[in-house]
C-alpha cells in the first residue's frame, strides 16, 4: 500500500514547460564559470544558492541571466540538459518537453548550432539510456533576429 507521497513518487509524469537555461542549479553554475574562465558575482556556490532567495522578477532574471553567460560550449548545454533528464528520472518523469532562448545565447556570440546540438545530444542520449521522450521547443523573440537559422535550416530531427 502506497501514501501519497509514494504513490505521487511511483506515478509516471510529463513536463509540458520547461525552460531548459531555468534548470542550471547553483553548483553546475559554478562548475562551469571555472571550465570557461568566466567571473560570476558570486564567491562560491553557498553564494549563488543564497541569491536564489528572489525578493523580485527583477532578481530572478539577473540570476537567470548570470546562469546563462557560463553556458558557452556545445559540452555545456549537454551537461546542462543530462542533469535535468537526470533529475526526470529521478522524480519518474517519462515525457518532457524543453523550451530553449536561442536569442540568448546567440546574442552573446554562441552560435545557434552550439545550442541546439548540445541539447539535442543530451535529448537522445535521455531517451537511448533513460527512456525519457521529449520534444524541444524553440522560443524565438520576433522577426529579424540575427543568428537564428530559418525554417528550412532547422535540425529536422
Amino acid at each position: 500500500m502506497y501514501n501519497e507521497k509514494q504513490l505521487i513518487q511511483a506515478l509516471p509524469k510529463a513536463e509540458l514547460h520547461i525552460h531548459i537555461e531555468g534548470s542550471l542549479e547553483p553548483e553546475m553554475m559554478f562548475e562551469l564559470a571555472q571550465r570557461n574562465g568566466v567571473e560570476l558575482p558570486y564567491q562560491d556556490v553557498a553564494a549563488i544558492r543564497a541569491a536564489y532567495e528572489f525578493n523580485c522578477l527583477q532578481d530572478f532574471l539577473d540570476l537567470y541571466y548570470q546562469g546563462m553567460s557560463v553556458l558557452l560550449t556545445q559540452q555545456d548545454f549537454h551537461d546542462l540538459t543530462w542533469a535535468y533528464l537526470l533529475r526526470c528520472r529521478d522524480d519518474n518523469v517519462v515525457h518532457s518537453e524543453i523550451f530553449f532562448d536561442p536569442q540568448g545565447h546567440t546574442d552573446r556570440g554562441v552560435a545557434f548550432e552550439t545550442v541546439f546540438e548540445g541539447i539535442w545530444s543530451a535529448l537522445q542520449r535521455g531517451e537511448q539510456e533513460l527512456g525519457i521522450s521529449s520534444r524541444i521547443i524553440m522560443r524565438r523573440n520576433g522577426p529579424g533576429r540575427t543568428g537564428v537559422p530559418g525554417r528550412s535550416q532547422r535540425h529536422q530531427g
